[in-house]
């Protein structure tokens, strides 16, 4: 038997990793085998304010000319397939503006991204000025510097070297992505992306966090699955009368990410790092 004494605002302030399950009496959602999340594919990007292009000087040449200014637009995003260890993104629909240098650029390209383990990613489109010919712009292999799948990037024709031009972008997202997860008695589900190459499952007690002021570290109970490629998996023993677990998904990659943490932090610090602080979280 599962009950619960939460109130709605409490459930609130330990909502994380895309979703938190609380099993109780009253409401549980049925599991489903190999749950399949509704296609998110081709995804619609939107460039923020502060994504930039730049043409002109730079290091080590030195010259007069120089021109930058604000890029507005957006991409789509699907996914390709698996390179080890990346994650390949067909980039496609580019249309960048330029206003101020009455500039367009139309074209696609391919994503790259590593999964855990591997923070590198590279963006290399091919990209039409105003109805020229496509020249290859390149990031090369970088640092993956925000948790995907937000981008930030800086892209160029001739690796920012003397005269060039280039592209430093920010990139989000139209609509949030997000993980669904399904609890029953016996079994644990998820939403699966056919970008993530595996995920992690952790539960544990909703009373320990609530006694810890939302420490996980502390209130993790044990690791349901770690680098399993799909779900279901067995869920936990019943919990004792009158208490309640919680349930984390994680993905190693892809659009579901690569986090506990949800877009709506409300806790004590990263659940990520408290939940891998635990002696029970998965290794």
């Amino acid at each position: 038997m599962y009950s619960s004494g939460l109130t709605r605002s409490w459930r609130c302030a330990v909502r994380a990793a895309l979703i938190v399950v609380f099993v109780l009496a009253a409401s549980v959602l049925p599991a489903r085998a190999q749950s399949t999340a509704p296609s998110v594919f081709p995804i619609s990007y939107v460039l923020s304010p502060d994504s930039r292009y730049e043409e002109g000087c730079f290091g080590p040449c030195e010259c007069p000319i120089f021109f930058a200014d604000g890029v507005k637009g957006g991409f789509t995003l699907s996914f390709s397939g698996f390179e080890p260890p990346f994650i390949v993104y067909d980039v496609k629909e580019i249309l960048w503006s330029v206003p101020a240098l009455s500039k367009t650029f139309t074209g696609s390209g391919r994503y790259l991204i590593g999964w855990k383990g591997t923070a590198q990613q590279q963006l290399q489109v091919d990209l039409s000025e105003n109805g020229t010919a496509p020249v290859r712009f390149d990031s090369g292999l970088v640092p993956v510097t925000v948790p995907f799948p937000l981008i930030d990037i800086a892209l160029s024709e001739h690796a920012f070297v003397c005269y060039d031009r280039g592209f430093f972008l920010k990139a989000a997202p139209v609509r949030p992505i997000r993980m669904g997860v399904q609890v029953d008695p016996s079994e644990v589900s998820w939403d699966l992306y056919p970008d993530s190459p595996a995920y992690d499952a952790v539960f544990g007690s909703v009373s320990v966090l609530r006694q810890t002021g939302g420490d996980f570290t502390a209130a993790t109970a044990g690791c349901l699955g770690s680098d399993v490629a799909s779900s279901p998996v067995s869920g936990a023993t019943d919990p004792p009368v009158g208490e309640a677990f919680w349930y984390l998904v994680r993905g190693y990659g892809g659009v579901a990410g690569t986090t506990y943490d949800s877009d709506e932090p409300a806790g004590a610090g990263s659940y990520d790092a408290q939940v891998n602080a635990s002696p029970n979280a998965c290794p």
